[in-house]
């Protein structure tokens, strides 16, 4: 969201309702995805939807799912968009996503909701925001060392790829390592 502001773009993060005690942003839109009629107003007045909806550990002792938490949003989400007019939609995955059970399935699942919109759907390796995220320091220099779809990712190339992504018009496929290094 800061790189996106920085550039000019007007940014609105969605904030779920169990966690709108932890935001300041005032622009947030809070509100449960799975209400179709809320979620249709705010998309309205959008021009893309950029989504980086992902499974947090701690949210699993809460009862969340990888369905609930990496599908079921892109799911209203897309479903939103559809209504909308088709709205460009940009969604972060996971390298390796591919038919089947567990987490990779599941993102897998979210890709193929995009089917019908403009979209790129983003499967970088792993992403470094050069605090908590990060490789151990011993394996780092192997990290570099691999060839761009497999290299460690730092945030801020991530956000400059979508950046790029939503200034034109969007591929309609999946983007690996060497496509948003690029």
């Amino acid at each position: 969201m800061p790189h996106l502001r920085a550039q000019g773009m007007n940014v609105i993060p969605h904030v779920r309702p169990k966690s709108a005690a932890k935001t300041s942003d005032p622009q947030a839109l809070v509100i449960d995805l799975a209400d179709a009629a809320k979620l249709d107003a705010a998309m309205a007045g959008v021009d893309a939807v950029v989504c980086l909806v992902g499974t947090m550990r701690n949210r699993f002792a809460a009862g969340d799912t990888y369905e609930t938490s990496d599908y079921l949003p892109v799911k209203h989400l897309a479903e939103s968009a559809r209504r909308a007019g088709g709205r460009p939609f940009i969604l972060l995955s996971s390298l390796g996503a591919r038919p089947g059970g567990g987490y990779l399935g599941w993102k897998f699942k979210a890709e193929q909701e995009l089917h019908g919109l403009p979209h790129a759907i983003l499967r970088p390796s792993f992403l470094d925001d050069g605090k908590e995220r990060r490789p151990p320091a011993l394996l780092r220099p192997l990290f570099g060392a691999l060839p761009a779809d497999w290299r460690t990712m730092p945030v801020e190339v991530l956000c400059r790829a979508i950046e790029k992504l939503l200034r034109g018009p969007l591929p309609n496929r999946v983007l690996t390592g060497r496509d948003l290094w690029a």
